[in-house]
């Protein structure tokens, strides 16, 4: 099991599971992604990235993506 910060640009990969501020895990929850969601990788930054799953695009902080495990 590795961070989501880990994965690379353009893979697909399973959440195993969440940690973090109850707040981010809400707003993301509202959306769909929680465990057991396939989600990609869109695009990484220096201290952010850009998830996706089906029609929905989440910008995240690197700090949160550490706390979810693939």
């Amino acid at each position: 099991m590795q961070s989501l910060a880990e994965i690379k640009v353009g893979h697909a990969c399973t959440i195993k599971w969440m940690l973090g501020n109850p707040q981010v895990m809400e707003f993301m929850h509202r959306y769909g992604i929680r465990e057991g969601s396939t989600i990609n990788v869109l695009q990484q930054g220096r201290d952010s990235m850009i998830i996706g799953m089906n029609h929905i695009r989440l910008a995240i902080g690197n700090e949160v993506a550490e706390r979810i495990k693939v």
